[in-house]
């Protein structure tokens, strides 16, 4: 597998002459391969956008050496690198009057020269990458008019214009809806597998993270960057190990984290199917919790299409979950 990005013996955080240098991480060797989707992950504050920053040559290294495409990346020159890396951040565009074309049309200027004359060609690949995140018909809107999901798209068509090999993209989801974060996803998969890209996120959005990530870099201040695909990560421990905190605990079986409440309640269930999912849901947001002893106190069993609940010996037949969350709740209050 080909390596575009390579760190050796890297130290990177934060230096200067009254506090001396800040590391963040104990001194790592990374790398970024060709044509994955790589989601860097770690809790907020942890480091992400300095780690960005400091592989993109924004940021010197305190240590250590970094190599893009096999040549050090402090001898490249800032056009060269603008050729190689586009940046999608989520910086507030200021203008009021400028149009979503001339927005992706800044994409260009690695390779318009002094004047910034657009060329036909240089036209073509900005519609064409309009095209690609589905704004061709917003292409004479002003930008600030857009949606935070809209706005997100032309600014990765304005990377896509870049024409890199490589695109770094920090917190891409960060003021979207869900929908939109979904939708933010499949596009980035898309443009790995068809347009062989090869692009680096940082998220702290976990649940999506798992679902859609070629590769995770794992961080957490002070801990040593881990680096697997998502299910290793989850299977070897350290997803919880790197997000866990007090109360809150990573289900590896689902893949996603929950609270952990002192004295929860068990209760016996034989559901399956749909109905069964979205009722464990619910109980375990209601800090009840799964029980394989048929002969607890509390039972639920689905009959015909009907929820059967057993407080004790006492039999409830409810249509609804909301139904039966109520009965649970005065269980607890009389309990």
């Amino acid at each position: 597998m080909k390596n575009l990005i390579q760190c050796n013996q890297l130290e990177i955080g934060y230096s200067s002459k009254t506090d001396g240098s800040k590391r963040l991480f104990p001194v790592f060797d990374l790398q970024l391969n060709a044509g994955e989707l790589t989601a860097l992950v770690g809790p907020n504050g942890a480091g992400k956008t300095t780690l960005l920053r400091s592989i993109s040559g924004n940021l010197k290294p305190i240590s250590g050496k970094i190599f893009l495409m096999q040549k050090e990346l402090q001898y490249y020159q800032a056009g060269e690198l603008a050729k190689i890396i586009s940046i999608v951040t989520t910086d507030k565009i200021v203008d009021n009057h400028i149009s979503v074309f001339d927005v992706v049309a800044t994409g260009r200027y690695p390779y318009t020269g002094f004047w910034a004359t657009l060329s036909v060609l240089d036209k073509e690949i900005i519609f064409s990458c309009l095209e690609l995140v589905g704004m061709t018909d917003f292409s004479e809107r002003l930008f600030h008019r857009l949606s935070d999901g809209e706005r997100q798209k032309v600014m990765i068509a304005k990377a896509l214009s870049q024409d890199t090999p490589i695109i770094f993209m920090d917190e891409p989801a960060a003021f979207l809806d869900y929908p939109s974060k979904i939708e933010l996803m499949h596009l980035l998969q898309k443009l790995v597998r068809q347009h062989q890209k090869t692009i680096l996120y940082s998220s702290h959005d976990l649940d999506h993270v798992l679902q859609t990530a070629d590769r995770l870099w794992l961080i957490a201040q002070g801990k040593p960057i881990q680096t697997g695909i998502p299910e290793q990560l989850v299977l070897d421990g350290l997803i919880e190990s790197y997000f866990t905190r007090a109360g809150l605990h990573f289900d590896a079986e689902k893949g996603k984290f929950s609270h952990t409440f002192s004295g929860k309640k068990k209760i016996f269930i034989k559901a399956e199917g749909i109905n069964g999912i979205w009722l464990r849901n619910a109980l375990d947001r209601k800090g009840f919790v799964e029980s394989d002893d048929s002969q607890c106190e509390l039972k639920i069993e689905i009959i015909d299409q009907k929820f059967h609940l057993t407080i004790k010996t006492k039999i409830y037949v409810c249509i609804k979950i909301e139904e039966i969350l109520i009965q649970l709740s005065e269980y607890e209050k009389a309990d």
